[in-house]
């Protein structure tokens, strides 16, 4: 290890911790990049001579460095100034040796100031003079941090990829979470048992007060361990904790409390709903989350003006909106979201340099334009304002609180969804790549954060999709695989959420469906059957499914229902199929201005239309047909696709014609749909003659 002395703490805390690693067991023995992978990363020689008033390395330096595999460099600008470090670095390289590893624990790399420089010169140097710039681990907070900076250094020493190390960091946490959490609900129950006993010993006006006094010191530790948890725990543990305080919250009667214990009754309530909404129960989730409302309201009421209060407020309303809008109920999911973004903006004209007030009303933004997105028929002109109205104050929370930019990711992807429903699938891919680019830093900061890797692995999915939209299906199914890994992750660390187990569900019937236009049908039936009957499975766990997930299940049927037709299995594609109909038209009678519902109807019902025949199912198929119909409004890529499968549907074939014509002028290329226009003779006008693989 090569470091100047006046890195001295760094250079023992970093040979302290290699030499104490421990390389997982089921890694030790195979081939790495070195070889095989040992058990342990010692000897490692840390000289502790100090040089200044020599004129040469030592000749023990010299022994060590000569019987060295690897050489680690400490750096920062006092070891890049050090001309000892740079001596070292060189004579191992005269050795022959080019096996160097760099920690960066001071200064910048990218720094014109000399005095903050921190690479010492002999590491840029090549054998022809060429300057290259390292790669280093580094421990800096805003980096990488001590863990992952260990972490790549570990994985580099022992021939490792830096995922296989990780994969023993996430099993040790799970251990912490559970123990964690289980010493959490220990203590809740000591604090309930001890709020039981003192007030069974006093008078009723003692009990009151040590009540209050109680309930008010036991919700703030509640809040401080549920916060703690929220980003580290799995579903099952969070819930556990939370239940264990379920039965008292209900007993608590808001009148009763002190005006702080009231807002910590209200958050612990929003705490509960939250829990129950990742499980799915959106019933009880909807109660939870009206009651923490009423408490809010009580507090703003009598506390006009109170900036905390009615920021609470603003986020019970948010959820109760938020299972509106999951249930498919838009008109009562845009009352609450409209109060939510009335809330949320007074916060912020009563304070626009608060960080957090302008990351709500950015927030507030991105619901309404997703609200609208959602409608038949929507606005996509005010679709891209909201977007890009939410995308302007996440800029703005960012630059007053760097903690925002992880909101960057999501307020970018809307944007390309926004262009998307103008079917600009040019600024739609810029964007879906800046939301990638953002969520990959945030995640290589931070790889063991829950939402750091579910927001990398949704804007990985993301790109996907309107990479497949532009015809770039390799392309799609590179990003897409790269998303299952991490969502794959997810689950199998928290196999209780429902909502990250939807979220495999989706990816994988987006791979599925990949795979077949890929030409590999054999491939994609198999993980067709597989998924089948995964979904079925979760269905019957699932007590109040959300409408997208009702909807993601039938689409699939659909699907793979037009798998079955092209391997000869027509039997099992009359059940199919007819089970997607049954399903996506009793969601479209339920909620008629659900556009992805009728969408994915209009769809079954074309794939029904082109597997009989050219026959529809019932007399009602041809009302649901016109939605889309009228194709001179129509501005969204998928809503013009299958308005051309209607034209054709209802024979007008030059209404089908300029449809499939005003996609292809926009880059649209989505292979399913090239497949359908070649079939039916629709896209080999001006020049378009090359037939999809």
């Amino acid at each position: 290890m090569s470091y100047s002395h006046a890195d001295q703490s760094w250079a023992a805390w970093l040979h302290k911790s290699l030499e104490a690693y421990r390389v997982p067991k089921r890694l030790v023995g195979k081939e790495g990049r070195h070889g095989l992978v040992p058990a342990r990363l010692k000897p490692i020689f840390r000289d502790r001579e100090e040089l200044s008033s020599a004129s040469d390395l030592s000749v023990g330096i010299k022994n060590a460095l000569a019987e060295s595999e690897t050489l680690i460099v400490v750096c920062s600008p006092a070891a890049a100034r050090s001309k000892w470090v740079n001596e070292e670095i060189r004579y191992f390289r005269s050795l022959g040796r080019s096996r160097i590893y760099c920690v960066i624990v001071d200064g910048d790399p990218h720094s014109a100031d000399p005095l903050q420089y921190c690479f010492p010169a002999a590491l840029l140097e090549c054998e022809d003079h060429r300057s290259i710039e390292p790669l280093a681990a580094d421990v800096r907070k805003h980096a990488d941090g001590k863990s992952l900076a260990k972490a790549k250094l570990v994985a580099g020493l022992a021939g490792l990829r830096l995922d296989d190390l990780l994969q023993r960091d996430k099993q040790r946490k799970r251990k912490l979470q559970v123990i964690a959490g289980l010493a959490m609900i220990g203590s809740v129950f000591l604090v309930i048992s001890s709020i039981q006993s003192r007030v069974a010993e006093k008078t009723a006006r003692l009990a009151q007060e040590a009540t209050q006094a109680s309930a008010e010191s036991m919700l703030a530790d509640f809040l401080a361990q549920s916060e703690r948890l929220e980003d580290i725990a799995d579903l099952q543990t969070r819930k556990a904790f939370g239940e264990v305080l379920s039965s008292y919250l209900d007993q608590l009667d808001p009148q009763d409390l002190t005006n702080e214990s009231r807002r910590q009754l209200g958050v612990a309530l929003l705490h509960r709903g939250v829990i129950l909404y990742e499980e799915g129960q959106y019933g009880q989730a909807m109660g939870v989350f009206r009651n923490a409302r009423k408490v809010f309201q009580l507090l703003v009421d009598e506390s006009q003006r109170d900036e905390q209060a009615m920021y609470e407020l603003s986020q019970a309303e948010y959820w109760i909106g938020e299972v509106h809008l999951e249930m498919g109920r838009m008109e009562e999911a845009g009352i609450s979201f409209k109060a939510y973004a009335e809330v949320s903006q007074a916060l912020h004209e009563m304070q626009p340099d608060n960080a957090m007030w302008t990351m709500e009303a950015g927030f507030a933004q991105s619901n309404l334009g997703n609200l609208e997105r959602s409608r038949i028929p929507s606005d996509p002109d005010r679709v891209l304002k909201h977007f890009k109205s939410a995308l302007q104050y996440t800029e703005i929370a960012a630059a007053q609180d760097p903690l925002y930019e992880r909101e960057l990711a999501e307020s970018f992807a809307d944007v390309s969804d926004a262009w998307l429903d103008d079917c600009n699938l040019e600024q739609a891919i810029v964007f879906r790549r800046k939301a990638v680019d953002q969520a990959a830093a945030h995640y290589r900061l931070n790889p063991v954060s829950n939402k750091s890797k579910q927001d990398y692995a949704y804007s990985l999915f993301g790109v996907s999709t309107v990479q497949l939209k532009a015809g770039q299906l390799g392309s799609a199914m590179e990003s897409l695989q790269r998303a299952l890994v991490l969502q794959t992750e997810l689950v199998e660390e928290d196999t209780g959420n429902l909502k990250k187990r939807w979220n495999l569900l989706r990816q994988s019937a987006s791979q599925a469906k990949n795979l077949d236009l890929s030409g590999k049908l054999d491939e994609s039936w198999s993980m067709s059957l597989a998924l089948e009957s995964s979904m079925r499975e979760i269905l019957e766990q699932d007590r109040d499914p959300r409408i997208d997930n009702v909807i993601l299940y039938a689409a699939f049927l659909r699907d793979f229902a037009g798998r079955a037709h092209r391997k000869g299995e027509f039997s099992m594609a009359d059940r199919l199929l007819t089970e997607s109909i049954q399903r996506l038209a009793g969601i479209a009678r339920q909620y008629l201005d659900y556009k992805k519902g009728l969408y994915e109807l209009a769809m079954a019902y074309f794939y029904y239309w082109q597997q009989n025949n050219a026959k529809l199912p019932d007399d009602t198929a041809e009302a649901w047909l016109t939605v889309f119909m009228d194709g001179s409004n129509l501005r969204g890529c998928s809503e013009m696709d299958i308005a051309s499968r209607q034209a054709l549907i209802s024979e007008e074939n030059d209404k089908a014609r300029g449809l499939v014509s005003r996609l292809i002028e926009k880059g649209y290329h989505e292979p399913e749909f090239k497949r359908f226009c070649f079939e039916h003779g629709l896209c080999l006008a001006k020049g378009n003659t090359r037939h999809p693989n």
